[in-house]
């Protein structure tokens, strides 16, 4: 199987500082990561080099119950305010991930450095199947969570 990646550039009028708690503070993650919308967003991190990161959104289902989607991950580099990188373990469908099928974790890389009135994002996301569907989705899905993340902090982002 082949895996491809894409990077998103953005710039945010916050400090580098900020914009690395709002990737690494459980209550900053649960209120941007899937939306301002999204119901019931948990978010777990444990901020050391080889600790976990898990965030989880239930939704109630059609029978009455609940189900739970998310991913989980392990802290690989961190480097405050200026790089964290982790993996992903994807516990809900992404379609590459359905029942019978191999996916290996995924990888993200968060890079910050100053700019200007604030700093810049490079977002990378790595380790996602070459199948022509699920990487331009991917970045589709992230680009507008950025811009929850912008709402979030309250300021405009640019990219």
């Amino acid at each position: 199987m082949s895996l491809t990646s894409y990077t998103i550039d953005r710039t945010y009028a916050v400090p580098p500082e900020r914009l690395f708690q709002a990737f690494t503070d459980p209550t900053d993650l649960a209120a941007w990561v899937w939306g301002a919308d999204a119901p019931g967003v948990t978010a777990e991190v444990d901020l050391r080099v080889g600790g976990l990161v898990e965030m989880a959104m239930r939704m109630p289902d059609p029978e009455g119950g609940e189900s739970i989607a998310g991913f989980r991950g392990m802290y690989v580099a961190i480097e405050e305010p200026h790089r964290l990188v982790h993996t992903v373990h994807w516990d809900a469908s992404v379609g590459y991930n359905a029942p019978g099928m191999h996916p290996i974790d995924e990888v993200l890389i968060a890079e910050i450095a100053p700019y200007e009135n604030g700093c810049r994002l490079q977002y990378t996301h790595l380790g996602i199947p070459d199948d022509g569907l699920s990487a331009p989705e991917h970045e589709r899905s992230v680009r507008a969570t950025l811009d929850v993340l912008a709402l979030h902090l309250g300021v405009p982002s640019a990219g």
